[in-house]
């Protein structure tokens, strides 16, 4: 089915900065529409992508213990580049099922039946390769990471803290190495994570929804940006308050979870996997409705159906 939809290169809407907090309100409460045939498919995605990645984990492990003698401590740097495969094909499938989810979104957002098979709309719907191509984008991002740290951390900085994460590995303590210029390589991993977690954000809607191309995606989320810079610096803003909060509520949940499986591991070890699968599925509904409505705000068609949503208020 096709799904044109405008937008594209020169249909990005001019929206206020308030409307990104209504993305994420918007994604929060996106499992209300069709919440079955949503969370199913989503759940079905999920299995998946984990099913794919533990294969070539597998794979990759049997690698590794293949090339070391026994009794022989694994090298760092050969891991690496045994993983570097993995790493790829990460950054390839993550689009490509969020692809699929966001045809998933769209159908729920317009009344269309939702089934949990099209949730595997970027492999059969002829969008494959554009979103495989968005792999571009967190392997881009890991380069600049690395000549960051060359360029501001030192040409050393990097190999010297591979080999304090070694000695820490074996149990010794070792003082990390000191950047040449601290503030600025931290200033530039900032820009680096927040310019990588943006064109993510938007790209994968523009694929598979506005039938972009890999390259036309990550021009339009650079003109996104030009466009609505307020509205950008305050999803990014949202999003680390929400990754923070987050990661303090899925740390304190998984010491929890650890202990108890500790204590009955018949039943904390499956409930620990049970757990992690459902919020692995919940975040993966939500962080595709934030990428579909931020989508839909800027480079829907136009109608009244696909007007941007009003900055969202707090009422007291």
């Amino acid at each position: 089915m096709s799904m044109e939809t405008g937008g594209g290169a020169n249909g990005i809407r001019r929206i206020e900065a308030g409307n990104a907090v209504s993305w994420f309100t918007r994604a929060v409460d996106v499992g209300g529409r069709q919440a079955k045939g949503l969370f199913t498919a989503a759940a079905l995605g999920v299995a998946a992508m984990a099913a794919l990645f533990i294969v070539a984990g597998l794979f990759v492990s049997i690698l590794m213990a293949a090339g070391m003698a026994p009794g022989e401590k694994p090298d760092f740097s050969r891991t690496l580049m045994l993983m570097l495969p993995l790493i790829v094909l990460i950054s390839a499938l993550m689009p490509v099922f969020a692809g699929g989810m966001q045809q998933v979104l769209h159908h729920a957002e317009e009344g269309r039946p939702v089934t949990a098979t099209d949730v595997f709309a970027g492999i059969t719907g002829g969008r494959f390769g554009a979103l495989a191509g968005l792999a571009i984008i967190p392997l881009a991002s890991l380069a600049l990471t690395l000549a960051n740290y060359h360029v501001l951390g030192g040409p050393d900085y990097f190999a010297q803290s591979v080999a304090v994460f070694e000695e820490a590995m074996q149990g010794r303590q070792v003082a990390p190495p000191e950047p040449r210029a601290p503030l600025l390589m931290f200033l530039a991993g900032l820009g680096i994570n927040a310019l990588q977690t943006v064109l993510q954000l938007i790209t994968v809607p523009l694929v598979q929804l506005s039938r972009r191309g890999t390259l036309g995606a990550i021009a339009d989320g650079f003109r996104m940006m030009a466009r609505n810079p307020g509205a950008v610096l305050v999803a990014l803003a949202l999003f680390l308050v929400a990754s923070i909060i987050l990661g303090l509520v899925l740390g304190v949940g998984l010491v929890i979870l650890v202990l108890l499986s500790s204590l009955v591991p018949l039943l904390g070890v499956p409930l620990l996997l049970v757990v992690m699968f459902a919020v692995a599925v919940l975040l993966f509904v939500v962080y595709n409705g934030l990428c579909y409505y931020a989508w839909r705000d800027q480079f829907a068609a136009s109608g009244p159906e696909a007007a941007p949503a009003p900055p969202a208020s707090l009422e007291v």
